[in-house]
């Protein structure tokens, strides 16, 4: 698990899988990005405390840019 000074990433938050791991994650007081196509949507994981990023993971710079940060160690994802 990610110390408290890294951030962790997870993609597909708007869905059942990928929501279920960040609302886990933010219980237990991880910090977590969230990458999703529409931000709207991911409101109340913003509110729980997630920086919500826009970005779609079948874009290879939108995913660059969600990991641009050094402090990102991990990447949650659900691909079909």
């Amino acid at each position: 698990m990610a110390t408290q000074s890294n951030s962790i990433l997870v993609t597909g938050a708007t869905g059942q899988q990928g929501g279920a791991v960040a609302r886990a994650l933010l219980t237990k007081g991880q910090k977590v990005r969230v990458m999703t196509r529409t931000p709207a949507k991911a409101s109340a994981l913003a509110k729980a405390g997630a920086e919500v990023v826009k970005g779609n993971l079948t874009d290879a710079s939108d995913l660059q840019a969600a990991l641009h940060a050094k402090e990102i160690r991990y990447c949650f994802a659900k691909v079909r």
